[in-house]
């Protein structure tokens, strides 16, 4: 037998899966959100602020691996509002104010990691005689 043609077709683009980010814990989230601070950093200053977040959010996935990336760590940011409270307020006694600055990521991780292990509930035992 002999083939007397061979087709290919071209794939789209591999995208990111959008469930890598949505199965990490919000300590990790907050990690990878400092892997990637760079996208969300303000042009002027040295900080990410959650007008960025939100920004990048809002971009349409375009089959650039890089920036697909940077969209959906930004959406389940935005999905976790704990998450982005603690990225925004952690140095700041809880008080938002938009802006995160470079040393938050790893502080909100701590401060989430550190909720996760404390918010386990509280059983309580009544014996009676």
């Amino acid at each position: 037998m002999l083939i007397s043609s061979i087709r290919v077709s071209h794939a789209s683009p591999a995208r990111p899966s959008p469930n890598d980010y949505s199965k990490m814990s919000d300590s990790d989230l907050a990690k990878a959100f400092g892997d990637n601070f760079q996208a969300f950093k303000h042009p002027t200053t040295p900080n990410a602020t959650t007008d960025k977040i939100r920004e990048v959010a809002g971009r349409a996935l375009t089959g650039d691996a890089q920036k697909d990336n940077e969209t959906q760590l930004a959406r389940e940011v935005l999905k976790r509002d704990n998450v982005l409270k603690a990225l925004d307020s952690v140095d700041d006694h809880g008080k938002r104010d938009g802006v995160i600055g470079p040393w938050n990521p790893q502080m909100a991780a701590d401060q989430l990691a550190c909720n996760r292990c404390t918010s386990s509930p509280i059983t309580t035992l009544q014996i009676t005689y």
